[in-house]
């Protein structure tokens, strides 16, 4: 008995594939390739290969270092007024880590190729503040809030950690301490503090910070 050839694709079912497919790979914990995602859809290898071409080529899916597939900078492009509810939730937030730590507080997000500093605060009093520009922009690979948003991504290479610290990585004499910041959205983002290098309580710190992401969620919907 042969089978009866396939009907092609109406425009609905392609698009409803596509659609299905950037919730997949933005959902996913574990980096996912073209065959993982052509398993997940229950279509041909093929097929998935011609989805993810005609994904890439409207930037709305690019592929990491590795090969595997990460969500594109139109995603973020869309998602603007998602961040802008991010960074008003975050505001106060900010303004209040800034002088309870006497550090400079920043949020920072991934739009799909770097870090990027969406908002930040400095203490009013201090006498020596960092200034962090939002719009400032740096690789994942670099500085403690590129560290969470790199492990948000790739979990499994980068296992994911309480709060992490760096020094001297993206501003030379300057440490940063961050955690994750989940919200609705699922945008891979982080919450930190950049400080002159001096011996400082890190757990406290963190802990200061987990909370204050907490709030944000909460306040965005998470």
């Amino acid at each position: 008995m042969t089978s009866s050839p396939k009907e092609p694709e109406t425009g609905s079912q392609t698009l409803s594939r596509g659609l299905r497919a950037l919730e997949i790979i933005g959902e996913s914990e574990v980096p996912m390739g073209a065959s993982a995602l052509a398993q997940e859809l229950g279509i041909h290898r093929s097929m998935a290969y011609r989805l993810i071409n005609t994904l890439e080529q409207h930037g709305f899916v690019t592929k990491d270092t590795s090969g595997n597939l990460v969500l594109g900078m139109r995603i973020a492009s869309l998602a603007r007024g998602v961040s802008k509810n991010l960074q008003e939730a975050a505001a106060p937030v900010l303004a209040a880590l800034a002088e309870e730590l006497e550090m400079t507080a920043f949020l920072v997000s991934y739009d799909g190729e770097s870090a990027v500093t969406l908002r930040s605060a400095e203490p009013l009093n201090a006498q020596t503040t960092v200034a962090k520009k939002p719009g400032t922009r740096h690789s994942i690979d670099l500085g403690a809030p590129g560290h969470v948003i790199r492990s948000l991504l790739n979990p499994v290479g980068y296992p994911p950690k309480r709060f992490e610290y760096s020094q001297d990585e993206v501003l030379p004499g300057i440490a940063s301490i961050a955690v994750p910041l989940m919200s609705a959205s699922n945008q891979p983002s982080a919450l930190a503090v950049l400080y002159l290098p001096h011996e400082v309580d890190k757990e406290h710190i963190a802990g200061v910070l987990i909370a204050a992401a907490e709030r944000i969620t909460l306040a965005v919907g998470g």
